[in-house]
C-alpha cells in the first residue's frame, strides 16, 4: 500500500530540498485523492481506503500528512489510521497502521517518502504511540528502521509474507505488546 518504493533514493534522515510536510487540511481531499490515483494506477482502490477513513473513527487528522512544492502542489502523502492490536486474552490496545503513502510517480526519487516517513515517526513519537505497522516493499522500508512485525510478536489478519509485514518501533514501545493486528474497515480485510 505504499508508492515511493524500491526505485526511491530516499534516506532516512534526507529532507527532499523545496519540499514541506504538513498535515492534510479540509481543502487537500481532491488533490490528495489525485495524487494517490497517479500514483497507484490504474488501482483505485488506495483512493477509496483514505476516503471512508476520513469519515470513519480511525482517521488520525494529526497523521494524515501531505508534502507540498513550493508553489503548495501536493506532491506526496502519508496516512496513518488507528488499527487494534488484539492480545491472546481478547484485550485491545490502539495501535497505527501507516498507509497508504504515495508520491506523485515524477516526484518519486527525491526523497519525499522518506520526509514523509521521519514527519510521521516524529509526530507518532510526540502522541505517545508504541509502534506503527505496514504492509510494504521489504527493500525499501527497512531502511527507515521497519523490521519483522512478527518478531515483534505482532500477526497480521492475514497471512501475508514475512517479508512484506513489518512494524516501526518508537519509544513507547514494549515488549509485552503482543497480538493481531486489526485494521480499519476502511481496509476491507478479513
Amino acid at each position: 500500500m505504499t508508492a515511493d518504493g524500491p526505485g526511491s533514493r530516499a534516506g532516512a534522515a534526507s529532507a527532499a530540498p523545496g519540499i514541506a510536510i504538513r498535515p492534510e487540511a479540509a481543502g487537500d481531499a481532491d488533490a490528495v485523492r489525485a495524487l494517490i490515483d497517479a500514483a497507484f494506477a490504474p488501482s483505485l482502490e488506495e483512493s477509496r481506503i483514505i476516503d471512508e477513513l476520513r469519515v470513519s473513527d480511525r482517521w488520525l487528522p494529526d497523521l494524515s500528512l501531505v508534502a507540498t512544492a513550493e508553489d503548495g502542489t501536493i506532491v506526496g502523502q502519508s496516512v496513518t489510521s488507528l488499527a487494534d492490536l488484539v492480545a491472546d486474552d481478547g484485550s485491545r490496545h490502539p495501535i497505527l497502521a501507516l498507509g497508504p503513502i504515495a508520491v506523485l510517480p515524477a516526484q518519486q526519487g527525491r526523497g519525499i517518502g522518506g520526509a514523509l516517513l521521519q514527519a510521521t515517526f516524529a509526530r507518532a513519537t510526540e502522541l505517545g504511540w508504541p509502534i506503527i505497522v505496514l504492509l510494504g516493499h521489504p527493500t525499501y522500508y527497512p531502511r527507515f528502521g521497519f523490521e519483522s512485525a512478527r518478531s515483534l510478536g505482532i500477526e497480521p489478519q492475514q497471512p501475508w509474507p514475512d517479508p512484506a509485514w513489518m512494524a516501526r518501533r518508537l519509544p513507547g514501545w514494549t515488549p509485552g505488546l503482543r497480538g493481531t493486528l486489526r485494521y480499519p474497515a476502511a481496509f476491507r480485510i478479513e
